[in-house]
């Protein structure tokens, strides 16, 4: 991509400070950010001293590949040796990694893991209904109204 908006060259450019760079789906921020990492290593700054943060997995994964494409465009051979040891993973997997290094400062245990979305439901789901029979049990007038008036067929 060469035709750049005047933010996302800014991006690109910007230094001597960190970026966050905020934007819908789609808009390219990927592409600036891959392009960005490609500026700092042509500037002297080896992949693996950069820190690069997404949200999700497939984010880091697009990330790390787009990344390594270009390496391969410019023929960075040294930095395609070290992208492996680089920080290009997500928000909570950096955390995750801190908090397992560090755990003997921070007084918790060191076997941390990251819960499953899908978990997190599936207990919210499951504190929520055992709420609710306590309170249709206790024949709550307060909550038997809430339903009454909120909820179409059931709870």
């Amino acid at each position: 991509m060469t035709n750049w908006t005047k933010e996302q060259l800014e991006a690109i450019q910007k230094d001597k400070s960190n970026i966050i760079v905020s934007a819908g789906a789609g808009s390219g921020k990927t592409a600036v950010l891959s392009e960005r990492v490609i500026r700092k290593i042509k500037d002297g700054v080896h992949i693996n001293e950069l820190l690069i943060l997404t949200f999700t997995n497939n984010a880091a994964k697009e990330m790390k590949d787009r990344i390594r494409k270009r390496l391969k465009e410019e023929n960075l051979t040294e930095e395609l040796k070290l992208i492996d040891t680089a920080y290009i993973t997500t928000f909570d997997s950096y955390a995750l990694s801190i908090l397992r290094r560090y755990h003997y400062k921070l007084n918790v245990s060191k076997d941390l893991k990251i819960v499953d979305s899908d978990l997190i439901d599936y207990k919210k789901e499951e504190y929520l209904d055992e709420i609710f029979e306590e309170y249709y049990e206790s024949n709550n007038e307060l909550f038997l109204k809430l339903i009454n008036d909120f909820c179409e067929k059931d709870d």
